[in-house]
C-alpha cells in the first residue's frame, strides 16, 4: 500500500511538472519594424557629361540600418538596390536637365520620405562647328540670338583694335544668375555659355552695308569650372570652326571720319584666353559683372538689370540695389577720376589685381573698388602712359587684345594723369 501510494505521488510530482515546462509554452511574439527611415540629405550633383550624370546624398537613419536607396527620375523609379551614397546615371540626352530624389529602405522593406527634388543637367561640350553650339538661330552675318540665347550688353567695354562685339548669354532651363554677394561677377550655374563675337562694320558710317565677322569665343561652365574656346568665322560668313591655335586677319574697313583703316587682327589661342581670363589659377569671365549691367542699353527701354530680372534670367538684385560701372565716354555724368578708373578697371584689371596674370614686380592693381593709395597708379604714371602709346608686342599695355593705340582712351588717360 505505501509502495503504490509512493508511485501515485512521484506520477503526480511527474504530470505537475510536464504541464508547468516552458518547452510547451507558444514562442515570444517578435517585435514588428515599423519605423521609417529619414530621408536622405544634401542630393547633389558631383559630376556630369554628355550621356551621364553622378549623383551623391548623405546616408539615411534608421533604428536597425538602412539596407538600399532607390533614385527616381524625372518621377519614375529609376534605379532600385542601390548599395552606398552614390550613382551614376548614363544613356542620357546631351544638354538636358532632368529632375531626381532618392528614398532610402530598411530590412523590413520601410521607406523614407523622398529626399529634397534638385535638377540636374548633361554636359554641354565644344563642338567642331559654331552651327552646332546653338547661339544663332542660323550662322549669318545677322547674328541672330537662337531662341534662349539672351543678348546683353557692357557700359564700359574692353578694347579690342576698334572691332565690333555682340555678347550672348544662354542659361540651362529652368536655372538663373544669383548675386555673390558684391557688385561684381554672379553665381552661374553649371552648363552656362557665354558668347562673345568680334567683327568690323565695312563702313562704319553705314553698319547696314555689312559686316566682316572675325571670331566668336565662347565660355562654358561644366562641373563647376569654366573652359574656353574659339570659333573663327570662314569668309562667306555661312560657318565657322572650333579652334585653339591663335592667329593674325588682316582687315580693312571704313571708321566714322570716312578713312580706311588697316589692322592685323590678332586671334587669341586658347592659352592667351587663360592667361586674361585667370585668377589664382581659376579661369572666370570679365565683363558680366553686375554693376557693369546696371545701365538701359540699346536693345531695351529700361534698366538691363531689371530687365534680366523680368526675363527669368537674373533674380535676387534689382538696379536700386548695384553699384554702377561708369561709362568712359560719359562726360556729361562722370567726373574725369571716375572715367579713367573705369577704364583701366575693364583693360586692365584682369591682370592687374592680386592673383592676376601680371609678373611679379608690378605693384599695381586696378580694380575699380580699390582706393587710390593702394593702386600704385600714381608712382607708375608715367610708365602707363608710355605703355598706353606703344605698339611694340612686348611693351604695350594691354599685351593682348590689340595692336594699334585706342587713341581716344590715351587722350583721356594723359589728361587724368597729368591732374594728379
Amino acid at each position: 500500500m505505501k509502495k503504490f501510494a509512493y508511485a501515485f505521488l512521484l506520477l503526480g510530482a511527474f504530470t505537475l511538472h510536464s504541464c508547468g515546462s516552458d518547452d510547451d509554452a507558444p514562442p515570444p511574439v517578435a517585435e514588428v519594424d515599423e519605423e521609417n527611415p529619414t530621408a536622405p540629405a544634401n542630393l547633389e550633383l558631383i559630376l556630369s557629361d554628355e550621356t551621364a550624370i553622378t549623383l551623391s546624398w548623405d546616408a539615411a537613419t534608421d533604428n536597425v540600418g538602412v539596407t538600399s536607396y532607390t533614385l527616381f527620375q524625372d518621377g519614375v523609379q529609376a534605379q532600385e538596390n542601390i548599395i552606398g551614397t552614390t550613382t551614376v546615371i548614363s544613356g542620357l540626352t546631351p544638354e538636358t536637365t532632368y529632375s531626381f530624389y532618392v528614398i532610402a529602405l530598411d530590412d523590413a522593406g520601410n521607406q523614407s520620405d523622398p529626399s529634397a527634388n534638385i535638377n540636374a543637367s548633361t554636359a554641354i561640350t565644344f563642338k567642331n562647328s559654331l552651327s552646332q553650339m546653338g547661339v544663332f538661330s542660323v550662322i549669318s552675318e545677322d547674328l541672330i540670338p537662337a531662341t534662349g540665347v539672351q543678348l546683353y550688353e557692357l557700359n564700359t567695354t574692353l578694347f579690342t583694335d576698334y572691332a565690333q562685339k555682340q555678347r550672348l548669354i544662354r542659361l540651362p532651363e529652368g536655372t538663373t544668375l544669383t548675386p555673390n554677394g558684391n557688385d561684381l561677377l554672379p553665381n552661374f550655374p553649371d552648363n552656362t555659355l557665354i558668347a562673345k563675337t568680334f567683327f568690323y562694320n565695312i563702313d562704319d558710317r553705314d553698319p547696314s552695308l555689312g559686316r566682316q565677322i572675325i571670331e566668336t569665343r565662347i565660355f562654358l561652365k561644366i562641373a563647376g569650372q569654366w573652359q574656353a574656346a574659339d570659333y573663327i568665322w570662314n569668309e562667306n560668313q555661312t560657318e565657322a570652326t572650333y579652334t585653339t591655335n591663335g592667329s593674325t586677319t588682316p582687315i580693312s574697313y571704313i571708321d566714322e571720319n570716312g578713312d580706311t583703316q588697316n589692322v592685323d587682327y590678332q586671334i587669341p589661342s586658347q592659352q592667351d584666353c587663360f592667361t586674361c581670363h585667370n585668377n589664382d589659377n581659376s579661369t572666370l569671365p570679365i565683363g558680366l559683372k553686375l554693376r557693369s549691367l546696371n545701365f538701359v542699353p540699346s536693345y531695351a527701354n529700361q534698366n538691363q538689370l531689371d530687365f534680366l530680372v523680368s526675363q527669368g534670367i537674373l533674380e535676387g538684385v534689382n538696379s536700386g540695389s548695384v553699384s554702377v560701372l561708369p561709362d568712359w565716354t560719359d562726360t556729361a555724368t562722370y567726373s574725369l577720376d571716375e572715367r579713367a578708373r573705369a577704364y583701366l578697371d575693364v583693360n586692365c584689371a584682369h591682370c592687374h589685381q592680386p592673383g592676376g596674370s601680371a609678373p611679379n614686380g608690378f605693384d599695381i592693381d586696378f580694380r575699380l573698388e580699390t582706393p587710390f593709395e593702394d593702386t600704385g597708379i600714381y608712382p607708375n604714371r608715367g610708365e602707363i602712359e608710355v605703355r598706353f602709346q606703344s605698339t611694340l608686342p612686348t611693351y604695350r599695355m594691354p599685351q593682348l587684345g590689340r595692336t594699334v593705340v585706342h587713341e581716344e582712351a590715351l587722350d583721356m588717360l594723359i589728361e587724368y594723369i597729368d591732374a594728379l
